[in-house]
């Protein structure tokens, strides 16, 4: 968001903060001067000034009884905390000439606003450079405060995403504290919490303010204390963020933080993020289990409720899924039955089919067989009839020249007939076309010894006496029709 050049100007001369300090608080704070001051004072040191809470906000739990000089939701904070500002940690104020100083290095940023990025940054390099020149000719203090508003013009602008931002935390805390430390996720507080809800687990965050007062006692001492440490890697998910990035100053905003170092127990019902407990303050390695203990018998049933609730949806969605598949199984058995009944449908019909096509086929047949039968049995009576109005008269027996021709049939039966010497071969065949008992439309006749065949075609225009079947001569009748 953009935030007004007036507020900027008259937060800076307020706190004696860089421009990159007062335009952090005041973005954080939705540009409530107010609630900006006030957000300062908590981080530096848990000063005596409040962020004022809106009025939806619930009340805070809080401290259990006994414990002394602990801060922890809604205590008051710790007397005489002094405020200390990010970039001078010595904690005092700064002389006349160095606030002044400090004035004139973030009135020009002012004026331009927090949109000209660009001139920020080029402006750090430009400081940056300063510096080094000032450190060689400058007086010691002089030359500090050059280098913090250097540092303050080059990181101006800069955001780090919150995974990057928990991984670089996890690595700093590592090397400064040691490797005995609880699991921190490296990833956003967002995604952390995510994951906690998955889980099925609480999210313990730690919000670090590096330059408290407090904080190196407290990560040494209670952090990372071993029972501790294994307390809450077992129970909770880790998270932990530094202040000086927007990832965990944002969540300090939410949970309205008034004191530092600050621990919180969150629990995840759905979409809704609730505060369990929280401890403000330094605390005993055994004091912080405790809390976090009773946190944890105290309102478990969340999670007993949330896990029920996630196994009453997993149990859900496996039996709609083993629905699903039954009725998936069914459905394919379904179509299977009908694929086989419509395969045997068809391969009923082409066999009717093919049943239906054989018999007209084979009634075809039969009635082309019949139609030629028919036709053959016309075709001999018209021969036979013909061939007896052909036949010349029979020579009557003794007349000279006469031939006597047995025919003999194939049924064993056999028919004669008187023939004139000089009559063609085509006259005896007449003879045997005429003839009732012949059926066959092709045949040749023969004679037995010696073995000779006298077929229509080949004796045409030869005399019986040519023929050496006279005086007298037996003839086979040989059918040749298929």
């Amino acid at each position: 968001m953009d935030v007004d050049d007036q507020e900027l100007a008259r937060f800076m001369e307020a706190t004696h903060a860089s421009f990159d300090q007062a335009q952090f608080f005041l973005e954080a704070s939705g540009g409530n001067y107010e609630r900006a001051l006030s957000m300062f004072h908590e981080q530096s040191a848990g000063g005596a000034q409040r962020a004022t809470h809106p009025p939806d906000v619930p009340p805070r739990p809080q401290a259990p009884a006994g414990s002394t000089g602990v801060r922890r939701r809604g205590a008051a904070p710790p007397a005489g905390g002094a405020a200390v500002d990010a970039y001078n940690p010595g904690g005092g104020a700064l002389p006349p000439p160095l606030q002044l100083l400090n004035a004139v290095l973030g009135a020009p940023l002012v004026v331009v606003g927090g949109g000209v990025r660009l001139l920020v940054r080029a402006l750090g390099f430009g400081a940056r450079l300063g510096g080094a020149v000032a450190r060689r000719v400058l007086p010691r203090r002089l030359s500090a405060a050059l280098g913090r508003a250097g540092r303050a013009l080059a990181s101006a602008g800069a955001e780090v995403a919150p995974a990057a931002a928990a991984a670089e935390f996890v690595r700093q805390f590592a090397e400064r504290y040691g490797d005995v430390r609880p699991r921190w996720q490296e990833c956003g507080w967002g995604e952390a919490a995510s994951r906690a809800h998955q889980e099925g687990k609480f999210l313990l965050a730690y919000l670090h303010s590096p330059l408290h007062q407090d904080t190196d006692a407290y990560c040494h001492d209670t952090l990372c204390a071993p029972e501790l440490v294994a307390y809450v890697n077992q129970h909770f998910l880790c998270w932990g963020g530094d202040l000086r990035r927007s990832d965990a100053f944002r969540l300090a905003s939410s949970l309205r933080v008034a004191g530092y170092p600050y621990v919180a127990l969150l629990a995840f019902s759905g979409p809704r993020t609730r505060l369990i407990t929280c401890v403000e303050g330094r605390m005993a390695p055994a004091q912080l289990q405790e809390v976090l203990q009773a946190g944890l018998a105290d309102h478990g049933a969340l999670l007993w409720q949330e896990q029920a609730e996630r196994q009453q949806r997993e149990t859900d969605r496996q039996l709609r899924e083993e629905q699903d598949a039954e009725y998936q199984r069914s459905l394919e058995a379904d179509q299977q039955r009908e694929a086989a009944r419509a395969a045997a449908a068809r391969e009923a019909e082409a066999a009717e089919a093919a049943a239906r096509q054989a018999a007209e086929r084979a009634r075809a047949e039969a009635e082309a067989a019949e139609a030629q039968r028919a036709e053959a049995e016309a075709a001999l009576r018209r021969r036979k009839s013909e061939k007896r109005l052909a036949l010349p008269e029979e020579p009557a027996a003794g007349t000279p020249g006469a031939t006597l021709i047995r025919i003999r049939l194939p049924d064993g039966s056999s028919h004669q007939r008187r023939f004139v010497a000089a009559d063609p071969l085509q006259a005896v065949y007449d003879f045997v076309d005429s003839i009732e008992a012949v059926n066959a439309l092709q045949y040749s006749l023969a004679t037995t010894f010696p073995r000779r065949a006298y077929r229509r075609e080949d004796s045409a225009g030869k005399s019986l006496l040519e023929l050496e079947l006279a005086p007298q001569a037996v003839l086979l009748m040989q059918p040749e029709d298929d």
